[in-house]
């Protein structure tokens, strides 16, 4: 008893985790809610990016089902909620039980990318209140909820997908556009004892929440020097799989968030690196006409380097960079007219497969191909711009920029 008062006593949360492990429930319930993919503060969605910065936002997501590992009894069903604007899918791929008790799996279809989902196994993306079967004898193989891209059920913040659990077993969970993102479900008989409730899973998945999107922004970064701007994310692991959160903003040299009111400042003539520390996460620096944008001079999309303006390249020690020589046009690409079409964009900067957290490199095809994590090249993850004409330049990332990753930088004499 002494130790469970201690445990009370260290943080108002450890009272949500306390009754969390408590709440067993008296009976089972065959409905049982989860969440794909969050934010603390849970911003309003919907609004423009400046919108949401201006408005004081943090929007640090947590990309992560929450909870990540749930208990339930065969023919249940889970329903996942979007609840952040950036996209997810619930994705359970296709994994054959054993023949017999104590036989070794079969081999499990391997990790697709999302726009394959489940087409070895029907179309792309399931329907809502798909039964999930890995044998195929009461329900589908392979379910995917899809996103807007594919044409899915959950393409934005409030939709919900729900999966039907008809067969016994422990299924792990995926989704298929965030590698480090996914849980597991244990499906027992009926009647079996149940070790929490749907109010128990609730307070959990406030802890949760709470742990993945704190402390996301290192306490050293002011070390480092003063004109480095940073992307950050952690990875958190649990009992269901792994969950990360990403602060999807420009955080400055002493740790803060860079706004229009409060940008970085630097000298005519010095540069800037930014630099990508989430360990999954890809994000760009995009001045000026994105190059996902079909009026700008330079396509290709978010992975291609671009300065319209000055040089550009791959410094020695493996970071690209680019310069401003200016007159730059437009210093806010939402303001551009037909005229205004420089831009400079880094490309993605992301962790090699090599060095992300998953330990995996990507997967195409059905059912998939492999990729060597081989010791290649360093990770691309740092990027300099020069800057040689004076003005308020913004900048944004063009993955996340609607659900507000946008900065300033202020060029002064």
């Amino acid at each position: 008893m002494r130790e469970f008062t201690r445990i009370l006593t260290r943080s108002p949360w450890s009272w949500l985790l306390a009754l969390a492990l408590i709440a067993v429930p008296l009976n089972s319930s065959a409905q049982w809610n989860a969440k794909a993919g969050a934010e603390f503060p849970d911003c309003m969605h919907g609004g423009a990016g400046d919108d949401l910065l201006a408005s004081g936002c943090g929007a640090a997501q947590a990309m992560a089902f929450i909870p990540n590992e749930l208990w339930i009894h065969q023919n249940d069903t889970i329903t996942w909620t979007m609840a952040t604007d950036e996209a997810h899918t619930v994705t359970f791929l296709n994994q054959p039980l054993p023949a017999a008790p104590g036989a070794p799996y079969p081999a499990a279809q391997q990790r697709p990318s999302n726009a394959v989902g489940c087409t070895a196994y029907g179309a792309p993306a399931s329907p809502n209140n798909s039964s999930y079967d890995p044998n195929a004898l009461v329900g589908l193989p392979c379910v995917h909820s899809g996103n807007a891209a594919s044409g899915g059920a959950l393409k934005a913040y409030g939709d919900t997908f729900t999966v039907q659990f008809p067969t016994q077993g422990n299924f792990k969970f995926v989704c298929l556009i965030h590698s480090s993102m996914n849980g597991t479900v244990h499906v027992l008989a009926s009647g079996a004892a149940l070790p929490y409730q749907q109010p128990a899973y609730d307070l959990q998945s406030a802890g949760r929440l709470l742990n993945v999107t704190a402390n996301l922004i290192p306490s050293d970064l002011i070390l480092n020097g003063v004109n480095h701007v940073y992307t950050v994310g952690k990875v958190v692991s649990t009992g269901g799989g792994w969950q990360y959160g990403a602060e999807f903003r420009f955080i400055g040299p002493g740790g803060t968030v860079l706004t229009k009111s409060h940008p970085l400042v630097v000298k005519l003539g010095q540069t800037v690196e930014f630099t990508n520390l989430d360990p999954v996460e890809p994000h760009t620096i995009t001045f000026g006409c994105p190059t996902d944008d079909a009026d700008c001079p330079v396509g290709g999309g978010p992975g291609v380097l671009v300065d319209t303006n000055g040089p550009s390249g791959t410094a020695p020690d493996g970071a690209r960079y680019a310069v401003m020589n200016g007159p730059f046009d437009p210093a806010n690409e939402q303001i551009r007219d037909p005229g205004s079409l420089d831009e400079i964009n880094s490309g993605l900067l992301i962790a090699m497969a090599q060095d992300r957290a998953s330990g995996t490199a990507p997967l195409s095809g059905t059912p998939g191909t492999p990729v060597g994590l081989a010791q290649v090249s360093p990770t691309l993850n740092r990027f300099r711009v020069t800057f040689n004409t004076p003005g308020s330049y913004r900048f944004i990332c063009e993955l996340h920029d609607e659900i507000g990753m946008i900065g300033w930088v202020k060029v002064v004499p």
